[in-house]
């Protein structure tokens, strides 16, 4: 009878939205899992497994980065655990535009940055951990976030808020001047925030706005009590309302 128990430890479904954070903005945001992170969890759910990097040795002292044909620097990364190991993972010692980097320019904070890359790399290909970042597969909140990172009150204080803010239809004894625009932040982000109500009411369903601002919440680290939106950087509603917009409207 064959042994069907998996070799390595299968950590597919670990991480959650609170793991997960974004760097960037619009076009350019991308979702990552910080490697400290990585290496907790990796120390809580597969204790003993320690990421190892394989040295060349083609002169007397060795190094941990070895040569492409094209001479840029490529780094191989593997977890070992006792008497147990997994295959080498190949990981390209990249700039921060994802360029591979030629072999004599490569300094020690590129490998170090690498480095901690490749491990976050190598965890999802051999352990499944935070794998549905790399295949843009839907994480879930972890059941014990707290109902104030992802409230479903969260767009009705928003909403009440507008509202309040928006001057009376009664009409006033004496009219007032109109203001000139303005042009500050505060005037700014409350449009963007109005904007973003918008749009969450008109592309989203109940259920998939509470999902959405729960997202945005954990990406950004949105932890004070509140409205969430009312937390947000004008570039991050800036981000909301570009993806917002590109989905479809509700049909009525």
């Amino acid at each position: 009878m064959t042994d069907s128990t998996p070799a390595f430890p299968n950590l597919a479904g670990v991480i959650t939205l609170s793991d997960v954070k974004q760097k960037g903005t619009g076009s350019y945001a991308a979702d990552y899992i910080p490697w400290a992170k990585v290496m907790q969890l990796i120390n809580q759910h597969a204790n003993g497994w320690i990421p190892r990097l394989s040295w060349d040795h083609e002169d007397e002292y060795g190094t941990p980065v070895h040569k492409a044909p094209n001479g840029t620097g490529y780094l191989l990364v593997y977890f070992e655990k006792g008497e147990q190991q997994t295959t080498i993972w190949p990981y390209a010692i990249t700039d921060s535009r994802n360029n591979p980097i030629p072999f004599d320019k490569i300094s020690a904070r590129d490998l170090a940055d690498s480095h901690r890359r490749a491990i976050c790399s190598a965890a999802a290909a051999f352990f499944a951990l935070g794998f549905e970042l790399w295949a843009r597969e839907e994480v879930a909140a972890a059941s014990s976030e707290s109902v104030e990172t992802r409230p479903e009150t969260q767009l009705q204080q928003t909403t009440e808020l507008t509202i309040a803010s928006k001057p009376s239809r009664k009409k006033a004894a004496t009219p007032a001047p109109a203001p000139a625009p303005a042009t500050d932040e505060a005037t700014i982000k409350k449009d963007l925030v109005d904007t973003c109500v918008d749009l969450i009411q008109g592309r989203l369903t109940k259920i998939d706005q509470i999902a959405w601002i729960a997202d945005k919440a954990t990406k950004w680290n949105l932890d004070a009590s509140g409205s969430k939106l009312a937390q947000m950087s004008v570039d991050q509603l800036q981000t909301c309302i570009e993806e917002l917009k590109a989905k479809p409207e509700l049909k009525q």
